[in-house]
């Protein structure tokens, strides 16, 4: 789930910064970024039963996602807007900017990644989790616990 929106956010980061060069860009390409900023995670994260089983910490780093996302989007917007009156120094700056945010993007990647091993790591395997079951079920058989 993280790993989507991760991958929504560079598919359009990288959309940008490969169309700031050329302030015409390609009608097609434009089209898919468009398809990218308005589609929502949530179409299908409702559906999910998985969702409802989740602990509170992943849904707590859900929603910051999703604001980091929106936060995202509405600053490319309010630079899109600048960019359009600019000179081209300003351009440049915007330009200098996007790379910065999009190198920050990755840093966070990366931390997100981290983070998803030590979950990874600290949560037991579905082999584990079925022999505990597998004893639980044992020890109330021998007590007569059925």
């Amino acid at each position: 789930m993280l790993g989507m929106i991760a991958a929504v956010l560079t598919c359009a980061t990288g959309v940008a910064l490969a169309q700031a060069g050329n302030p015409k860009g390609d009608q097609i390409q434009q089209r898919d970024q468009d398809r990218l900023q308005t589609c929502s995670p949530d179409l299908e994260q409702d559906r999910t039963r998985l969702r409802e089983c989740l602990p509170g910490e992943v849904k707590e780093a859900v929603q910051e996602m999703k604001q980091a996302r929106e936060q995202y989007q509405a600053q490319k917007r309010v630079m899109k807007k600048a960019q359009t009156g600019a000179t081209d120094q300003e351009r440049d700056q915007l330009r200098d900017q996007l790379r910065e945010r999009a190198q920050d993007q990755a840093r966070d990647r990366d931390q997100l990644r981290e983070r998803l091993q030590e979950l990874r790591d600290c949560l037991p395997s579905h082999q584990e989790l079925m022999e505990q079951a597998r004893e639980q079920t044992r020890e109330r058989e021998r007590r007569g616990d059925q």
